[in-house]
Protein backbone atom coordinates (compact mmCIF):
# COMPACT_ATOMS: atom_id res chain seq x y z
CA UNK A 1 0.00 0.00 0.00
CA UNK A 2 1.38 3.62 -1.00
CA UNK A 3 1.47 6.30 1.63
CA UNK A 4 -1.43 8.05 -0.29
CA UNK A 5 -3.49 4.60 -0.33
CA UNK A 6 -5.76 6.51 2.95
CA UNK A 7 -8.85 4.63 4.03
CA UNK A 8 -11.64 6.71 5.19
CA UNK A 9 -14.10 5.51 7.23
CA UNK A 10 -16.43 7.95 7.50
CA UNK A 11 -17.38 10.13 4.34
CA UNK A 12 -20.90 11.73 3.65
CA UNK A 13 -19.79 13.33 0.42
CA UNK A 14 -17.32 14.47 -1.96
CA UNK A 15 -16.93 16.85 -4.83
CA UNK A 16 -20.66 18.19 -4.66
CA UNK A 17 -22.41 15.24 -4.10
CA UNK A 18 -23.81 13.85 -1.14
CA UNK A 19 -24.10 10.02 -0.98
CA UNK A 20 -28.01 10.21 0.89
CA UNK A 21 -29.42 12.47 -1.40
CA UNK A 22 -27.62 10.98 -4.90
CA UNK A 23 -29.63 10.31 -7.77
CA UNK A 24 -27.60 8.22 -10.18
CA UNK A 25 -24.62 5.96 -10.12
CA UNK A 26 -22.62 8.86 -11.93
CA UNK A 27 -22.87 10.87 -9.00
CA UNK A 28 -21.55 7.92 -6.62
CA UNK A 29 -18.72 7.50 -9.06
CA UNK A 30 -18.19 11.27 -9.14
CA UNK A 31 -17.39 11.53 -5.76
CA UNK A 32 -15.26 8.55 -5.56
CA UNK A 33 -12.92 9.93 -8.04
CA UNK A 34 -13.08 13.02 -6.33
CA UNK A 35 -11.50 11.52 -2.87
CA UNK A 36 -9.25 8.96 -5.20
CA UNK A 37 -7.63 12.70 -6.36
CA UNK A 38 -7.38 13.19 -2.18
CA UNK A 39 -4.93 9.79 -1.95
CA UNK A 40 -7.69 7.88 -0.62
CA UNK A 41 -7.83 4.20 -1.58
CA UNK A 42 -10.90 3.37 -0.09
CA UNK A 43 -13.87 4.54 2.21
CA UNK A 44 -17.07 3.73 3.97
CA UNK A 45 -19.76 6.09 2.24
CA UNK A 46 -21.73 7.52 5.28
CA UNK A 47 -25.55 7.63 5.41
CA UNK A 48 -27.13 10.09 7.95
CA UNK A 49 -30.63 9.02 10.20
CA UNK A 50 -33.29 9.43 7.40
CA UNK A 51 -35.91 7.22 6.98
CA UNK A 52 -35.69 3.42 6.29
CA UNK A 53 -36.96 3.26 2.40
CA UNK A 54 -34.35 6.27 1.86
CA UNK A 55 -31.26 4.75 3.42
CA UNK A 56 -32.41 1.37 1.28
CA UNK A 57 -32.98 3.54 -1.50
CA UNK A 58 -29.17 5.24 -1.06
CA UNK A 59 -27.29 1.59 -0.25
CA UNK A 60 -28.60 -0.28 -3.83
CA UNK A 61 -27.36 2.39 -5.20
CA UNK A 62 -23.67 2.57 -3.68
CA UNK A 63 -23.98 -1.13 -3.75
CA UNK A 64 -24.64 -1.16 -7.51
CA UNK A 65 -21.19 1.29 -8.04
CA UNK A 66 -19.71 -0.94 -5.93
CA UNK A 67 -19.83 -3.54 -8.46
CA UNK A 68 -18.38 -2.32 -11.11
CA UNK A 69 -15.73 0.20 -10.10
CA UNK A 70 -13.05 2.28 -12.09
CA UNK A 71 -9.22 2.00 -10.93
CA UNK A 72 -9.40 6.27 -10.87
CA UNK A 73 -12.29 5.65 -8.45
CA UNK A 74 -11.44 5.39 -4.62
CA UNK A 75 -12.90 1.98 -3.36
CA UNK A 76 -16.33 1.44 -1.71
CA UNK A 77 -15.76 -0.65 1.25
CA UNK A 78 -18.96 -0.83 2.47
CA UNK A 79 -21.39 1.35 4.16
CA UNK A 80 -21.49 3.52 7.55
CA UNK A 81 -24.99 3.86 8.76
CA UNK A 82 -24.42 6.92 11.11
CA UNK A 83 -27.67 6.49 12.69
CA UNK A 84 -31.04 6.78 13.29
CA UNK A 85 -30.67 5.24 17.01
CA UNK A 86 -28.74 8.56 18.29
CA UNK A 87 -29.50 10.55 21.79
CA UNK A 88 -31.64 13.31 21.06
CA UNK A 89 -29.24 15.37 23.03
CA UNK A 90 -26.33 14.72 21.24
CA UNK A 91 -27.83 14.37 17.70
CA UNK A 92 -25.99 17.11 16.03
CA UNK A 93 -27.80 18.21 12.81
CA UNK A 94 -29.19 14.97 12.50
CA UNK A 95 -32.84 15.35 11.85
CA UNK A 96 -34.56 14.65 15.48
CA UNK A 97 -37.95 13.40 13.61
CA UNK A 98 -36.32 11.01 12.37
CA UNK A 99 -34.29 9.83 15.53
CA UNK A 100 -35.15 5.94 16.27
CA UNK A 101 -35.31 3.61 19.30
CA UNK A 102 -32.81 0.48 18.53
CA UNK A 103 -35.73 -1.99 18.64
CA UNK A 104 -34.88 -5.30 17.04
CA UNK A 105 -36.72 -4.87 14.33
CA UNK A 106 -35.67 -1.46 12.95
CA UNK A 107 -32.10 -3.32 13.84
CA UNK A 108 -33.21 -6.33 11.65
CA UNK A 109 -34.04 -3.85 9.01
CA UNK A 110 -30.62 -1.83 8.82
CA UNK A 111 -28.85 -5.51 9.31
CA UNK A 112 -30.95 -6.51 6.32
CA UNK A 113 -29.03 -3.77 3.73
CA UNK A 114 -26.82 -5.52 2.23
CA UNK A 115 -23.03 -4.32 2.66
CA UNK A 116 -23.22 -2.85 6.02
CA UNK A 117 -19.99 -2.22 7.56
CA UNK A 118 -20.47 -0.06 10.73
CA UNK A 119 -23.31 1.40 12.65
CA UNK A 120 -22.96 4.08 14.58
CA UNK A 121 -25.79 4.35 17.71
CA UNK A 122 -26.36 5.25 21.39
CA UNK A 123 -26.14 2.88 23.28
CA UNK A 124 -27.63 4.07 26.51
CA UNK A 125 -31.38 4.61 24.15
CA UNK A 126 -33.92 1.76 26.01
CA UNK A 127 -32.21 -1.73 24.11
CA UNK A 128 -28.87 -0.40 23.04
CA UNK A 129 -27.11 -2.81 24.60
CA UNK A 130 -28.45 -5.62 22.95
CA UNK A 131 -28.61 -3.98 19.70
CA UNK A 132 -24.95 -3.72 20.48
CA UNK A 133 -24.80 -7.06 20.42
CA UNK A 134 -27.01 -8.53 17.74
CA UNK A 135 -24.56 -5.93 14.95
CA UNK A 136 -21.67 -7.30 16.36
CA UNK A 137 -22.92 -10.79 16.38
CA UNK A 138 -23.55 -10.00 12.60
CA UNK A 139 -19.86 -9.30 11.86
CA UNK A 140 -21.23 -5.36 11.62
CA UNK A 141 -18.98 -3.04 13.42
CA UNK A 142 -20.98 -0.89 16.04
CA UNK A 143 -19.44 2.39 16.70
CA UNK A 144 -20.65 4.31 19.83
CA UNK A 145 -21.39 8.25 18.83
CA UNK A 146 -24.04 11.07 19.21
CA UNK A 147 -24.33 9.71 23.16
CA UNK A 148 -24.64 10.71 26.39
CA UNK A 149 -23.50 7.23 27.81
CA UNK A 150 -22.18 7.18 31.17
CA UNK A 151 -18.98 5.59 31.84
CA UNK A 152 -21.15 2.05 32.86
CA UNK A 153 -23.69 2.00 29.74
CA UNK A 154 -20.39 2.34 27.73
CA UNK A 155 -18.60 -0.35 29.13
CA UNK A 156 -21.44 -2.50 28.93
CA UNK A 157 -21.89 -1.56 25.27
CA UNK A 158 -18.06 -2.33 24.81
CA UNK A 159 -18.44 -5.58 26.45
CA UNK A 160 -21.53 -6.32 23.99
CA UNK A 161 -19.20 -6.00 21.10
CA UNK A 162 -18.92 -2.70 20.33
CA UNK A 163 -15.07 -1.81 18.52
CA UNK A 164 -14.54 1.83 18.23
CA UNK A 165 -16.20 5.58 18.86
CA UNK A 166 -17.69 7.50 15.84
CA UNK A 167 -15.33 11.15 16.23
CA UNK A 168 -14.26 11.21 19.59
CA UNK A 169 -14.81 14.06 21.58
CA UNK A 170 -18.14 15.55 18.82
CA UNK A 171 -21.31 14.79 19.62
CA UNK A 172 -20.86 13.31 22.95
CA UNK A 173 -19.27 15.42 26.26
CA UNK A 174 -15.25 16.58 26.10
CA UNK A 175 -14.42 15.49 28.97
CA UNK A 176 -17.29 12.90 29.98
CA UNK A 177 -17.03 9.34 30.71
CA UNK A 178 -17.15 8.06 28.06
CA UNK A 179 -13.83 9.97 26.77
CA UNK A 180 -12.69 8.59 30.43
CA UNK A 181 -13.22 5.26 29.13
CA UNK A 182 -11.53 4.93 25.48
CA UNK A 183 -8.39 6.19 26.51
CA UNK A 184 -8.58 3.14 29.34
CA UNK A 185 -10.04 0.45 27.62
CA UNK A 186 -6.57 -0.74 24.93
CA UNK A 187 -8.97 -3.06 23.00
CA UNK A 188 -10.71 0.09 21.72
CA UNK A 189 -9.92 2.08 18.85
CA UNK A 190 -11.72 5.54 18.06
CA UNK A 191 -11.47 7.57 15.04
CA UNK A 192 -11.27 11.31 15.55
CA UNK A 193 -11.54 14.17 13.38
CA UNK A 194 -8.35 16.33 13.08
CA UNK A 195 -8.93 19.35 10.83
CA UNK A 196 -8.26 22.17 13.24
CA UNK A 197 -11.91 23.04 13.44
CA UNK A 198 -13.55 19.98 14.84
CA UNK A 199 -10.67 19.20 17.86
CA UNK A 200 -8.69 21.71 19.48
CA UNK A 201 -4.52 20.65 18.99
CA UNK A 202 -4.32 20.37 23.11
CA UNK A 203 -6.87 18.10 22.95
CA UNK A 204 -5.28 16.05 19.74
CA UNK A 205 -2.05 16.01 21.53
CA UNK A 206 -3.43 15.14 25.00
CA UNK A 207 -5.22 12.26 23.48
CA UNK A 208 -2.28 11.09 20.73
CA UNK A 209 0.33 11.10 23.95
CA UNK A 210 -2.16 8.20 25.70
CA UNK A 211 -3.42 6.45 22.50
CA UNK A 212 -1.57 6.99 19.53
CA UNK A 213 -1.86 3.51 18.60
CA UNK A 214 -5.41 3.20 18.55
CA UNK A 215 -6.28 6.42 16.51
CA UNK A 216 -8.09 5.92 13.27
CA UNK A 217 -8.10 9.67 11.45
CA UNK A 218 -11.16 10.12 9.69
CA UNK A 219 -13.11 13.26 8.29
CA UNK A 220 -16.82 13.35 8.44
CA UNK A 221 -16.37 14.69 4.83
CA UNK A 222 -19.22 16.22 3.38
CA UNK A 223 -20.14 16.89 0.12
CA UNK A 224 -18.51 20.67 -0.04
CA UNK A 225 -14.97 18.79 0.70
CA UNK A 226 -12.72 19.72 -2.21
CA UNK A 227 -14.91 23.08 -3.31
CA UNK A 228 -15.35 26.46 -3.15
CA UNK A 229 -17.44 28.22 -0.68
CA UNK A 230 -20.56 28.07 -1.20
CA UNK A 231 -23.90 25.75 -0.37
CA UNK A 232 -24.16 22.37 -1.01
CA UNK A 233 -26.58 19.62 0.38
CA UNK A 234 -26.08 17.35 3.68
CA UNK A 235 -29.07 14.85 3.26
CA UNK A 236 -32.68 16.89 3.55
CA UNK A 237 -30.77 20.10 4.21
CA UNK A 238 -28.64 22.47 3.15
CA UNK A 239 -24.71 23.32 4.80
CA UNK A 240 -22.79 26.60 3.92
CA UNK A 241 -19.01 26.25 3.73
CA UNK A 242 -17.82 29.48 4.96
CA UNK A 243 -14.39 30.42 6.84
CA UNK A 244 -12.33 27.41 6.70
CA UNK A 245 -16.11 25.28 8.48
CA UNK A 246 -18.92 23.53 6.97
CA UNK A 247 -22.05 25.55 8.82
CA UNK A 248 -25.75 24.36 8.92
CA UNK A 249 -27.68 27.39 7.75
CA UNK A 250 -28.61 27.72 11.66
CA UNK A 251 -24.60 27.83 12.22
CA UNK A 252 -24.53 24.81 13.58
CA UNK A 253 -21.27 22.70 12.63
CA UNK A 254 -22.28 20.34 10.11
CA UNK A 255 -19.21 18.11 9.16
CA UNK A 256 -15.87 17.91 7.73
CA UNK A 257 -14.16 19.40 4.68
CA UNK A 258 -10.65 18.16 5.71
CA UNK A 259 -8.53 15.36 4.19
CA UNK A 260 -6.24 12.56 5.92
CA UNK A 261 -3.42 14.08 3.80
CA UNK A 262 -4.42 17.23 6.37
CA UNK A 263 -4.69 15.12 9.70
CA UNK A 264 -1.20 13.77 8.52
CA UNK A 265 0.54 17.41 8.66
CA UNK A 266 -1.45 18.62 11.74
CA UNK A 267 -0.31 15.37 13.71
CA UNK A 268 3.29 16.43 12.39
CA UNK A 269 3.31 19.33 13.54
CA UNK A 270 2.25 18.51 16.72
CA UNK A 271 5.33 16.29 16.96
CA UNK A 272 4.10 13.21 15.51
CA UNK A 273 5.92 11.55 12.51
CA UNK A 274 4.21 10.65 9.14
CA UNK A 275 5.93 7.22 9.84
CA UNK A 276 4.42 6.32 13.32
CA UNK A 277 1.16 8.48 12.05
CA UNK A 278 0.18 6.98 9.34
CA UNK A 279 -1.00 3.43 9.73
CA UNK A 280 -4.33 5.70 11.34
CA UNK A 281 -5.41 6.44 8.23
CA UNK A 282 -4.50 3.40 6.29
CA UNK A 283 -4.00 -0.38 8.18
CA UNK A 284 -5.91 0.28 11.12
CA UNK A 285 -9.26 1.38 9.42
CA UNK A 286 -9.06 -1.93 7.18
CA UNK A 287 -8.58 -4.06 10.13
CA UNK A 288 -10.96 -2.31 12.23
CA UNK A 289 -13.78 -3.06 9.49
CA UNK A 290 -11.72 -6.94 8.09
CA UNK A 291 -11.45 -5.64 4.93
CA UNK A 292 -8.83 -5.46 2.28
CA UNK A 293 -8.38 -3.09 -1.39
Amino acid sequence: MQDSAYIDLHVNGHAGIDFLSAKTPDEIRKAARSLKSFGVAGFLPSLITSDLSNLKRSASLINEVTKSQGDDEARILGIHLEGPCLASERRGVHSENLLRQPEPSLINELLSIPNVKMITLAPELPGGIEATRTISEAGVVVSLGHTTASRKVAEAAFDAGAKTVTHLFNGMEKDGELVELVFEREDIHFQMIIDDVHVPRELVRKTCDVALDRLIITTDALAATGLDPGRYPFGDMEIEIKDGKALRLDGRLAGGIGTPALALEILADLGYSRERALTAATSRPLELINAKL
